[in-house]
């Protein structure tokens, strides 16, 4: 598997909760950094705190919630994801946000995430 199909593996796995696939994509200390002005923003450490903390935070914090892949490219160590979240908030409001999403590879593992994003359109739309 190259790096961009473990990606896109990643992404597969992580939206149904896969925790097998998961222990093969991700080094079992992946570091997942958000925003720190994203709702929710952080650094979470572990496959399962980055499904407790990220994925059911935004199924919780959002009536919907989705990430739409523009581009994907690979680049030495790194994949870099291009792409579109688009939310709809429990009052009703709905917005996108651009975002890039960069991903660390080493020894066929992922390492690293990090995410950069327009977080203001996000929380405006929580108000």
């Amino acid at each position: 598997m190259n790096k961009i199909q473990m990606i896109e593996k990643l992404y597969d796995s992580f939206s149904v909760e896969d925790m097998g696939a998961l222990e093969k994509i991700c080094h079992e200390d992946i570091s997942w950094h958000q925003c720190p002005g994203f709702p929710g923003g952080g650094v979470h450490r572990g496959i399962q705190s980055v499904l407790d903390n990220v994925y059911e935070a935004n199924r919780k914090r959002w009536k919907s919630f989705s990430f739409s892949k523009h581009t994907i490219f690979e680049g030495m160590d790194n994949v870099v994801v291009e792409g579109t979240y688009d939310v709809e908030s429990h009052n009703g409001k709905k917005t996108h946000a651009q975002t890039v999403h960069v991903f660390k590879i080493k020894d066929d593992k992922v390492q690293s995430f990090w995410q950069y994003t327009d977080t203001q359109v996000l929380w405006s739309c929580l108000s």
